[in-house]
């Protein structure tokens, strides 16, 4: 194309002074609004964005309150972060939340996996007064002595579950559960010397897992209210329940290893410990009570975090749930501002009966199922010594990968409504679950591997309890979250108590008659407890979670509201 030229006569002349004046007008322009100048122009340092962020003022009250003990972090430095990565976070997108996730499962796992340890390092360490010998053959501890070892991790935990609720309150998640894993880990680390010194110093530090356990089921309530969107409640709660799967998936065959290997089994408790260390260090250095706490949190992600979770959000945009006022309490920071928590309202509420019910049965059942199938496998189905330690860590391993999935699956499945899905999501886990143990119930001897199939089935089928009662909690008490699930801690704690004392009284001789009769009652509890939570459960959020709600059914009203 031939381009036009203007002619002399076209061009109107100017003055030296008027190109001077015209020269400063651009010169101004361009300065005031970049987006007009042509990016080739530019330089690289001239490059900069059309409204560069406004650097925060932190006040003293907010450095005060987001220091890490004495080493001058805040909560909006990272410098431990180079720039350039920090930068390249925030633009990925929607992803830190999965990696506080991933931390967080690795921090509730490393705290059950110090506890689990010691289900198989009791089989190849002395008891406190025996001595020791080249081929590591001991005698062991007597049955009243593992009776008390197993049994003072549920008596920690039972002692500890609501101060441990009450300060995650008071003082935050961040720090209760930053606590609980220290202790648990230097509890863990001196187990070889306490075992050496006396009974009491290792009943003691047993104890003391038990208090650090207590803080766990909080804390998933905590995280999955605070970091999860409401879409993803569901995954959320399945990858963080899934802790008690994933370490005894990892401490399993690393004790074995260890107990067999010339380190020995003191090196069970001090590999543990350490991890534990370390694992918590990282998660401190990372997670905030509140998403806006991290500044490597993107604008982005945390309107996706916080969407939907207030029903205010619509007709005033500057109410959000998750703000000054009212987000930290429920993350569980404290401040004077926020009122107590609703703790009669919340435990005379129907749907949080359903919610309570659904684990009082799924715990009992799992507790059977992974305290006592090494003994079923080993004794009825007749496996050897060596294959039935894999063979214990083959159903929980699936009741992992089933729970992910299926948590993922239940904030992905459209169609249905979603307190539809939590009872769908729960028969399966508890009602599934109660068919294939009556099938096992029934199975004569000399049918190994089906006998393996039915376990496993039975097993994997509890993983769909994060789509359930788990997920159910979560919706139901929202910002409450986690005190709903700190009385789950409690049933656990419980459960560990109940189902020894069950299955000794029904199981004399090991007999196949017995162990039908142990199998079928557990199913009918499973049976009975699901039905009660099919009955109570909804996906709306109680009254108490937001005062502005209106019309709601009697399953999310607390009893003293409908009593008045």
């Amino acid at each position: 194309m031939d381009e036009i030229k203007l002619s002399d006569a076209d061009q109107k002349p100017t003055t030296s002074a008027e190109n001077e004046i015209l020269t400063e007008e651009a010169s101004t322009e361009q300065s005031l609004d970049l987006t007009k100048a042509p990016i080739h122009n530019l330089t690289p340092e001239e490059q900069i964005p059309e409204k560069p962020p406004r650097k925060h003022r932190i006040t003293a009250k907010e450095e005060k309150s987001t220091k890490i003990g004495t080493t001058g972090f805040s909560s909006s430095d990272f410098h431990f972060v180079p720039k350039q990565l920090k930068q390249g976070m925030k633009m990925n997108g929607c992803t830190m939340r999965y990696l506080i996730l991933t931390l967080s499962v690795l921090a509730l796992s490393s705290i059950m996996a110090n506890i689990v340890c010691f289900n198989f390092t009791v089989l190849c360490m002395p008891a406190t007064d025996e001595p020791w010998n080249a081929n590591h053959t001991y005698t062991g501890y007597s049955k009243d002595e593992k009776t008390w070892l197993f049994s003072s991790v549920a008596v920690g935990a039972l002692f500890a579950v609501v101060p441990v609720s009450l300060s995650i309150t008071r003082f935050g998640t961040r720090k209760v559960f930053f606590f609980a894993g220290v202790l648990s880990a230097l509890a863990t680390l001196f187990t070889p010397l306490a075992a050496r010194s006396h009974i009491v110093f290792f009943v003691a530090m047993r104890f003391l897992l038990g208090i650090s356990f207590s803080a766990c089921m909080p804390t998933v309530g905590a995280i999955t209210s605070t970091w999860s969107p409401l879409a993803q409640s569901g995954l959320f709660m399945s990858a963080l329940t899934a802790f008690g799967q994933l370490s005894a998936v990892f401490s399993m065959p690393v004790s074995g290893h260890l107990c067999a290997s010339t380190l020995g089994w003191c090196s069970v408790f001090y590999l543990h410990g350490a991890l534990g260390l370390l694992i918590f260090t990282m998660w401190f250095l990372l997670y905030r009570d509140d998403p806006e706490d991290l500044s490597l949190m993107s604008k982005r992600e945390i309107a996706e975090i916080q969407s939907g979770k207030d029903y205010k959000q619509e007709e005033k945009k500057e109410d959000l749930s998750f703000n000054a006022q009212s987000g930290s309490h429920i993350s569980g920071k404290s401040s004077e501002k926020h009122g107590k928590v609703p703790y009669l309202e919340i435990a005379s509420t129907p749907s949080v009966w359903g919610v309570w019910a659904g684990a009082l049965g799924d715990l009992i059942a799992v507790q059977l199922i992974h305290t006592f199938s090494p003994f079923y496998i080993k004794t009825v189905l007749e496996y050897s010594m060596e294959k039935t330690g894999w063979t214990s860590a083959l159903p929980v391993l699936f009741q992992f990968l089933v729970k992910v999935i299926a948590g993922h699956s239940s904030d992905r499945i459209h169609g249905f409504s979603e307190t539809t899905k939590l009872r769908v999501f729960n028969s399966v886990a508890l009602g599934v679950s109660a068919v294939f143990m009556t099938a096992l119930a029934f199975l004569p001897k000399g049918h190994s591997m089906l006998g393996i199939t039915l376990l496993t089935l039975t097993t994997a089928m509890f993983g769909f309890n994060g789509g359930g009662f788990n997920k159910c909690a979560a919706l139901v008490s929202r910002q409450y979250s986690h005190f709903v699930l700190a009385n789950i801690q409690f049933l656990w704690c419980l459960a560990m108590l109940i189902c020894p004392v069950l299955v000794g009284f029904l199981l004399h001789t090991g007999s196949l008659a017995e162990w039908r009769l142990v199998y079928l009652i557990h199913a009918a509890i499973l049976v009975i407890t699901n039905l009660i939570f099919c009955f109570l459960a909804t996906a709306k959020p109680a009254t108490w979670t937001d005062r502005s709600i209106q019309n709601v059914s009697k399953r999310r009203t607390p009893v003293l509201h409908l009593a008045a």
